[in-house]
């Protein structure tokens, strides 16, 4: 009977130890309620293991209390290699309680805790059954030999999962370099994501869940875009939304687009939009996005459809368990144009330091809270230690200009506010208004030159460079045509150019004369090292 107790026991360790590992090794890019299952059932398989390993454990101590002989040699490393599984355990507990994203770390782990499972009960096991069946004639070499095979075993798993995560590595790496045009830099491929879910978030917004292809990723941080090419009515047409599901959650992607009255792809996706529809998208983009190693207080300010990247952040803060102080103070017209509103209140209940401001400009006769638009009072009384913290600022451009002089008002550094435009293109008649080197439109056409490619033509300086591009033929790499990203930063050889943005170069790619066509206009004929 004690015999039977003790197979079973370290059958099931056995078990436990390989069942974790191969839910890791399997990859799985379920997503939603099917996600969530297996990690719960991950999470209870390794607690058990940890409480079936406690059990055989404490048996263990027992049979060598008051041992009077010299220990043999097995049952010294057998003890040895049990000991050295406790910290092994609680490193691979606090690095999935506080480390969700190392799933490489992870993956490790569990294939070093398997083997040392495996070698503890292959040792006792194969021992006692060639002693059953040869009393007389157990080689000394054999549990050498099981842990030999295990333990080579071992290595080839641990560098397959090195492997991966310099594979990992180099995909989270990817997103930011800049593509410079005309070299063989690299640059993130398209995807074809696939709509599997319409949620409701308001009457003129929807949220959208994207799914991706199986045993695709992408290594987003919280708080980026991504760049579609959808197709209307068989048009074309390139429009980048903010990602407002979590980075961890690698088997989809969600946007909530907001419906604008003139807006051709926002009505699409909240009227017609159907599930079964694909679309191609690239990225990520965006230097907008939360930083837990930098980022330990923070005030995310939004408005309207400007919450989808903050989002993001509070998901990732929330299932990364990560102790940032973090204040919303959330603008929109009506209680009924708040979105995200179950979410952000559950939200509210597990993160101790979360605290979520609504300001409405609309207020019924029942609204007790802020009412009217963003002002200083507001910041002063809700913002606790405002120059320390780090403000994610989203929405519209009039409200991220009103946003950016309080908090100028209030001495936040401009190092401290991160911004993400939303709500469009600013019209091009007050884009230039005041600037001394506003777009002429009497001089003609200008010419453009790509010195490596030896190609030039005629182009308008109402156009961007890179709609000129387009429209004539020639490619350059871009991705979210706004000047967030850097993908088709380029340098200017001659001439001279207005650009509406230069949020995506460096100081140092300033100096060197790179500009961004995307947004660039033409002032003289130019030519572009492409």
């Amino acid at each position: 009977m004690r015999v039977l107790i003790s197979l079973t026991l370290a059958g099931l360790f056995v078990f436990l130890a390989g069942f974790n590992m191969w839910n890791m090794l399997s990859n799985r890019t379920t997503s939603g309620r099917r996600s969530r299952l297996w990690s719960q059932v991950h999470r209870i398989a390794g607690y058990t293991f940890i409480a079936v390993f406690a059990v055989n454990l404490y048996f263990m101590l027992l049979r060598v209390k008051g041992w009077q002989d010299e220990l043999s040699p097995r049952l010294v490393l057998h003890m040895g290699l049990a000991l050295f599984l406790v910290p092994m355990l609680v490193g691979k507990v606090l690095v999935a309680r506080y480390q969700k994203a190392a799933r490489s770390l992870l993956m490790v782990l569990g294939i070093e805790i398997f083997g040392m499972a495996f070698t503890l009960v292959a040792m006792n096991v194969a021992i006692h059954f060639l002693r059953a069946a040869s009393p007389h004639k157990v080689p000394a070499w054999t549990p050498a030999m099981v842990i030999m095979s295990v333990l080579v075993s071992v290595v080839f798993a641990y560098r397959a999962g090195s492997k991966r995560s310099k594979a990992a590595m180099s995909a989270a790496t990817l997103p930011h370099n800049i593509t410079t045009a005309g070299k063989d830099a690299p640059k993130n491929d398209e995807v074809v994501l696939n709509l599997t879910r319409i949620e409701k978030q308001t009457p003129d917004a929807k949220t959208l869940r994207f799914l991706l292809p199986l045993g695709r990723q992408l290594s987003t941080r919280p708080g980026q875009f991504l760049t579609f090419e959808w197709i209307i009515d068989g048009r074309p047409l390139t429009r980048s939304y903010s990602i407002c599901s979590s980075p961890l959650q690698q088997g989809y992607i969600e946007i909530t687009p907001k419906r604008v009255e003139n807006g051709c792809v926002s009505r699409y996706l909240n009227e017609r939009a159907e599930v079964g529809l694909t679309v191609k998208a690239r990225g990520p983009y965006g230097k907008f996005y939360f930083d837990e190693s930098q980022h330990k207080r923070i005030v995310l300010v939004a408005a309207g459809s400007g919450i989808t990247p903050m989002m993001a952040m509070l998901k990732y803060i929330d299932e990364r368990c990560i102790p940032a102080e973090v204040t919303l103070i959330y603008s929109v017209r009506t209680r009924q144009d708040v979105f995200f509103r179950s979410e952000l209140s559950q939200l509210q209940t597990r993160l101790r330091q979360f605290r979520w401001v609504t300001v409405l400009s609309r207020p019924g006769s029942e609204w007790t809270g802020w009412k009217g638009r963003l002002r200083r009072e507001i910041l002063e009384r809700e913002v606790q230690k405002p120059l320390e913290a780090t403000f994610f600022v989203c929405g519209p451009p009039a409200f991220m200009e009103l946003s950016r002089s309080l908090l100028a008002d209030l001495g936040v550094e401009p190092s401290r506010i991160l911004q993400e435009s939303f709500g469009g293109a600013v019209p091009r008649e007050k884009r230039f208004n005041g600037s001394s080197e506003d777009i002429r439109t009497d001089v003609g056409s200008l010419e453009i030159r790509f010195a490596r490619s030896a190609v030039a033509f005629q182009i308008s300086p109402e156009e961007t460079l890179l709609e000129s591009s387009e429209r004539n033929g020639v490619l350059m790499p871009f991705g979210c045509r706004q000047g967030s990203c850097g993908t088709c930063a380029t340098k200017l050889l001659r001439g001279r150019v207005k650009m509406e943005s230069e949020e995506a170069l460096s100081d140092q790619m300033r100096s060197q004369g790179y500009i961004l066509p995307c947004v660039s206009r033409a002032l003289e004929n130019v030519t572009l090292d492409a």
